[in-house]
């Protein structure tokens, strides 16, 4: 691209936006090469609660008051609890909606804390089983460990959650010259 230049620009309106061109250019450097503004307000801490331009009260509040009124009445209307608690209808469906997925979220986490083993599957148990017998006298690699398994028709899908559930410790040892990862029962 060629540099328009003052000869090139014939009519007084082309002179015009040369001239105009020509400072918003030299603007524009000057703006680059100057030091970078400091930024005028405090930069909020990631503790302090958001407050609106307007000085209104932070945003998590209000959902916070609706949300300890329904779980005080939670057969009171969302229009009883946005006019007791001074929040918007809106405000008050939000916090409903929280509190019925926080209860969906405890319920889900408290049936998995009440699987027993009576209701693992069969598979698994066998596997535990197996486990158990193949480290009850001491570490073993596992490679030997992996052999015996296929031998035995143990998933070795099973064979991975049951060594979750025992808590089966990982560890490498020098075996007969080779290092190898060994498993072993804790304690």
């Amino acid at each position: 691209m060629s540099k328009i230049t003052r000869q090139d620009a014939r009519t007084p309106g082309e002179r015009m936006l040369l001239n105009e061109y020509t400072a918003f250019c030299k603007q524009r450097a000057s703006r680059s090469q100057s030091k970078p503004r400091r930024a005028t307000r405090r930069k909020r801490q990631k503790s302090e609660p958001r407050v609106k331009a307007n000085g209104a009260e932070p945003t998590e509040l209000p959902r916070e008051r609706a949300r300890a009124a329904l779980k005080a009445n939670p057969d009171a209307t969302l229009t009883a609890v946005a006019k007791a608690t001074g929040v918007s209808h809106g405000t008050a469906i939000n916090a409903r909606n929280e509190l019925a997925a926080e209860a969906r979220e405890q319920a889900r986490k408290r049936k998995s804390y009440e699987k027993s083993k009576a209701t693992m599957p069969e598979r698994r148990q066998r596997a535990e089983r197996f486990l158990r017998d193949a480290l009850a006298h001491g570490p073993q690699r596992v490679s030997d460990i992996e052999e015996q398994t296929e031998k035995a028709h143990v998933d070795l899908t099973a064979l991975t959650q049951a060594r979750g559930d025992l808590g089966v410790v990982t560890s490498r040892a020098n075996a007969g010259g080779v290092r190898a990862v060994q498993w072993s029962l804790p304690g």
